[in-house]
């Protein structure tokens, strides 16, 4: 054989680079592999549908009407936005809802995570954290057809005892306070398990030696809470006001449940707003308009809630 002949046999440098870096780039590509069915319902499910949405904000489509067909009118479903008195008060109602769950919700949520973190309880703590968990459980649905039962005019438990304290029976949704009030009651039910659970796991990751080194000091209870345990507790409580803020504004189910928007629309969200345009008046350009501009209202909430932490970390 020919030195001509075994140079040939031998295999270029520069293939045998290609083949180790194909190599290692199929190894990468493995796990693209299995997360690709995922990716493909999540596509089918999210993607898709929100993308059709901001579309169809830009059209007119009446789906009851197909003969209309879906005519680009560009920026006029958002440009009406502003001038429609419906939607001003619904939006006014779910700020006022926010503002009346959401702190709510937060102070009852860390008054128990405290006191399941503290030793006061006992054996008892276990308990009742189960206790105190069971509404987190529960859909909204399931939540609202509950309250809606408690809240009974005149089968109702919450107006017997009312009537044992001497109180007149409440017609919770024929009277706009009183269903505004049954609503935010519910809401807070529902969703003081998930701030009491995001806290109580924020108080347990607190090192104890820093209460009892502060104790020796001299610093009270409520001392040790201010300077302590709230800013060690800032990442927790920023995920529980974004979260929970968001929730409050895009509330819907147990709306639809509890009161169906009523008394007239004395209860109607935004969201509940949204879905009447587009499930009852068959309105889905306005419908979808009006979505993500809540859509981009609840970025920019959320974008200063991080704003605000990021800069109180950094002091």
């Amino acid at each position: 054989m020919s030195i001509v002949d075994l140079n040939a046999e031998r295999p270029a440098p520069s293939s045998e680079a290609g083949r180790r870096v194909s190599r290692a780039l199929a190894k990468r590509l493995v796990p693209l592999w299995f997360l690709l069915p995922a990716l493909l319902i999540l596509s089918g499910l999210i993607i898709y549908p929100v993308g059709y949405a901001f579309w169809l904000s830009f059209h007119d489509y009446q789906w009851n009407m197909p003969r209309f067909g879906r005519p680009f009118v560009g920026l006029d479903n958002y440009i009406k936005l502003p001038s429609d008195q419906d939607l001003i008060a619904s939006v006014r109602w779910t700020i006022l809802f926010a503002l009346g769950s959401v702190p709510v919700g937060f102070v009852m949520g860390m008054a128990m995570a405290l006191l399941l973190d503290s030793t006061v309880l006992g054996r008892a703590r276990g308990l009742l954290r189960g206790i105190f968990l069971v509404p987190m459980m529960l859909s909204g649905v399931v939540a609202g057809f509950m309250w809606r039962t408690l809240f009974d005019a005149q089968y109702g438990p919450v107006n017997h005892l009312l009537g044992f304290a001497g109180v007149e029976p409440v017609s919770w949704f024929t009277d706009a306070a009183a269903a505004r009030t049954a609503v935010i009651v519910t809401e807070v039910w529902l969703t003081t398990p998930f701030v009491l659970l995001v806290l109580l796991a924020g108080l347990q990751g607190i090192p104890h030696e820093l209460h009892e080194a502060a104790r020796i000091d001299g610093a009270s209870p409520t001392r040790q809470f201010v300077d302590i345990t709230l800013p060690l507790l800032r990442s927790a409580i920023a995920i529980v006001l974004i979260i929970r803020t968001m929730d409050a504004l895009r509330a819907f189910d147990q709306i639809f449940v509890l009161t169906g928007g009523g008394p007239g629309t004395d209860t109607t969200t935004v969201m509940y707003y949204a879905y009447l345009y587009g499930f009852r008046f068959y309105q889905f350009g306005r419908a979808s308009a009006i979505s993500f501009t809540i859509l981009v209202v609840i970025a920019v909430i959320t974008a200063v809630y991080l704003a605000v932490l990021r800069r109180a970390e950094r002091d």
